[in-house]
């Protein structure tokens, strides 16, 4: 906590040395990061949710296997037994 106090004193002595109109960009920017937080966290419990009630979502990963992970890579080799 004693970090954030710190720089929040930083910002205000910052702060201090710009003109009314720079300050009203400043403003403007934190509004922007606050706004666009939030609209992550909401897009994060929308997709959270979204995957609970989608059932193609629900299975996803379900085909992951262990070693190798080169199935791409190596298709051909899998599928004709050339490995």
């Amino acid at each position: 906590m004693k970090r954030c106090t710190f720089d929040k004193e930083k910002v205000l002595k910052e702060l201090g040395d710009l003109s009314k109109e720079k300050i009203d960009e400043v403003i403007d920017f934190i509004r922007y990061i606050k706004s666009k937080d939030a609209g992550i966290k909401r897009d994060q419990r929308k997709d959270a949710s979204n995957a609970r009630d989608n059932i193609l979502l629900s299975i996803v990963g379900v085909g992951e296997s262990a070693a190798p992970h080169d199935l791409a890579q190596h298709h051909d080799n899998y599928v004709y037994g050339d490995l």
